[in-house]
């Protein structure tokens, strides 16, 4: 499975640098974001896809740059680094670390451009209000839910499970987590892991 997804990386790569599809069409970058607030965890589920053009020829100029035997590495590497840039994760102002992240790559139907899904993970300290901002708002949806988490004030809280997009920043106010549950306080961790 995985030399099939190394084939399909690559036929994506030859088409990409080989020039703009026949067929002319462009399409935007796509930003998804799906914010998970849990009791002491906060889990963004990020996918993204590059825009046709100048984005997605700058992700490959730098990953044919690195050696054959690492450009899925490379490529993992690369769309991670652009499907996060624009966002910021804060809480009452504080940024977030993450304290995971795991990325999965592959092209969309059709080979014309690379995507990437990513599962990032912090640790979600006691505060008032949780952002999720984004510096490119037109090109990202944010949607959220609380898994009865308790964390979330929901009332005032805009609705679950709705896709908000063209918002620079996404606010949540947070109550404290419940039930005496203690929450580790180790917000500069940052094991990151890339698969």
């Amino acid at each position: 499975m995985r030399a099939g997804l190394a084939t399909a990386v690559a036929t994506a790569l030859a088409i990409c640098l080989a020039g703009r599809p026949v067929w002319g069409h462009t399409f935007p970058p796509a930003r998804t974001v799906v914010v998970q607030v849990e009791p002491c965890e906060l889990v963004l589920l990020v996918g993204y896809r590059p825009g046709t053009g100048e984005p997605t020829e700058a992700i490959l100029t730098r990953v044919a740059s690195a050696p054959k035997s690492h450009a899925l590495e490379a490529l993992r590497g690369v769309m991670t680094a652009f499907a996060m840039a624009p966002l910021t994760v804060s809480v009452d102002g504080t940024p977030l670390v993450p304290t995971a992240v795991r990325a999965k790559v592959g092209v969309e139907p059709g080979g014309a451009r690379p995507a990437v899904v990513l599962l990032v993970t912090y640790a979600l300290p006691r505060g008032k209000a949780l952002a999720i901002g984004s510096s490119d708002p037109r090109t990202t949806r944010i949607s959220w839910t609380d898994r009865e988490s308790g964390r979330v004030a929901i009332p005032g809280a805009p609705a679950q499970g709705k896709w908000f997009a063209g918002v620079a920043s996404f606010l949540l106010e947070l109550s404290p987590p419940s039930g005496g549950t203690t929450c580790a306080a180790s917000l500069s961790s940052s094991s990151h892991s890339v698969h």
